[in-house]
């Protein structure tokens, strides 16, 4: 049985509701409007309970020995260590190479055409759906961090975004953004700690808050 996906209440950047594919199109967000934004950043938050536990559901199947999710940063161990081998990338059509030149910029060209693969939808569903846990696994761990969208600057890459927000620097931590890197990182090369060093990496350097000077 196939992974459910995940079904955004309406559609923008001609993804067919798919919220995946919204996610990991960097320029889908900057369609909607303050309005939309926030109404969609209200549903995925309610989805975040029911995404985590048919996330788990799936896993248990194939490794029913598996612990429960608990939020540690080493349940990350276990949750990438079974995703990896799950990526999966097939052959984009002539139709949908242009598309995606068109989205990027003209000195970009020949780099975008180089990429003729595009993931699946189930790898992508599967991954937002452990951006979901990598994000609630932040802030539980740090309770000053919160899950936020923003509206401004409205050109800057997360706007319009679910994001972790509260990080010092002012910066915010998009885990969608990470997933993906990391995806592309093992479509390459299998690393089963990819996930929990990039949380122990962001941890030391942006998580922990700045204590003010004296």
């Amino acid at each position: 049985m196939g992974y459910s996906l995940m079904i955004a209440p309406f559609d923008f950047a001609g993804h067919q509701k798919i919220a995946a594919r919204q996610f990991f199109d960097s320029y889908a967000f900057f369609e909607l409007t303050p309005k939309q934004a926030k109404e969609y950043f209200l549903w995925y938050m309610d989805e975040i309970p029911n995404r985590l536990a048919l996330l788990w559901e799936y896993m248990k199947q194939e490794r029913p020995t598996t612990e429960p999710f608990d939020y540690s940063p080493e349940s990350l161990l276990p949750l990438w260590e079974w995703y990896e081998p799950k990526i999966q990338q097939v052959p984009m059509t002539a139709k949908e190479i242009e598309s995606r030149v068109k989205k990027f910029p003209k000195y970009l060209e020949s780099e975008i055409r180089k990429n003729t693969k595009k993931f699946t939808d189930e790898t992508l569903s599967i991954a937002l759906d452990i951006s979901m846990y990598l994000g609630e696994v932040v802030v539980k761990n740090y309770p000053h961090l919160r899950w936020n969208y923003r509206t401004r600057p409205k050109r800057e890459i997360s706007v319009y975004r679910p994001v972790i927000d509260g990080l010092n620097h002012k910066m915010t931590f998009e885990t969608s953004r990470v997933l993906f890197v990391l995806m592309l990182k093992s479509a390459k090369e299998q690393d089963s700690m990819r996930l929990y060093n990039l949380y122990q990496h962001w941890a030391s350097k942006y998580f922990i808050p700045v204590k003010a000077q004296k």
